[in-house]
């Protein structure tokens, strides 16, 4: 769903249902895979995104336009999971995957299932602040300059935490994907 941010913004300042209803259709994902990167279990994961979300619209009088809304709405998302981080006894096994659509589309799913699997595998052979920045910059597509904006770190220590994390996964892509 595309629609404007800064009238999602206004929306949001006023209170509004159907901007309310826009934010978590067009971010809720997005939230999802940051807390995901950081907890590692999907229920977890899915507890933390709501508590980002909502801490999100509590705290959207504090955002500055100007700024980058998906940066600033990162950083929360990150500090929250952050948070539930330190809170829980987190086990090392990864969620079990959730059922399939039926009909045509399970297969579809399977694909996309398989393929989150096999990145988050690869993602795995990478420190998790590395995994984090290549999921940012790859995934979710962030620039460089919002990457510094939610991090704190400088603009050379990102490009070279890209590039080695590229070295690293170049030696094991083979393992999880096909022909690459």
């Amino acid at each position: 769903m595309v629609f404007h941010e800064e009238s999602l913004i206004n929306g949001l300042l006023l209170k509004e249902g159907k901007a309310v209803q826009n934010f978590v259709q067009g971010y809720s994902s997005y939230l999802y895979s940051i807390c995901y990167r950081v907890l590692k279990q999907k229920q977890i994961a899915e507890e933390a995104c709501q508590d980002a979300c909502m801490k999100i619209m509590a705290k959207i009088g504090d955002f500055k336009t100007g700024s980058s809304f998906k940066s600033w709405m990162f950083t929360i998302a990150y500090r929250t999971a952050i948070d539930y981080q330190r809170k829980q006894m987190l086990d090392a096994d990864e969620s079990v995957l959730s059922s399939f659509a039926s009909g045509s589309r399970a297969e579809e799913n399977y694909e996309k299932e398989e393929m989150q699997k096999n990145l988050n595998k690869l993602l795995s052979h990478l420190d998790e602040d590395d995994a984090l920045l290549v999921s940012l910059f790859y995934l979710n597509e962030m620039s460089v300059k919002e990457i510094i904006e939610a991090t704190g770190y400088s603009e050379s220590n990102i490009k070279i935490k890209l590039f080695r994390a590229r070295k690293e996964m170049a030696k094991h892509v083979e393992k999880y994907f096909d022909s690459y």
